[in-house]
């Protein structure tokens, strides 16, 4: 899912989380220069824009997985109405 440009949508149906959600994410993550997002007719498409992203994402999910039992188990973060936290 780094590679190439995604919708909004592209990302819901990954992420599993509303659209609304997901869009305000990625708006945080273009003013920050880690997304970039290009407009395609009514469409804005979603790519990498700092190359150091994929390493932080690879490091993530190996964080997420060897911590896995503890990240479901923590109630100090509620989890939002469709389940994510």
């Amino acid at each position: 899912m780094v590679a190439g440009e995604r919708t909004s949508a592209d990302c819901v149906r990954y992420a599993g989380i509303s659209q609304p959600r997901v869009s305000v994410h990625l708006s945080c993550l273009a003013d920050c220069g880690y997304v970039v997002a290009r407009r395609d007719g009514r469409k804005l498409r979603y790519s990498i824009g700092d190359p150091r992203v994929p390493d932080l994402l690879t490091l993530a999910r190996a964080l997420a997985v060897e911590n896995a039992v503890a990240l479901d188990c923590c109630t100090r973060i509620p989890a939002a109405v469709d389940g994510s936290r």
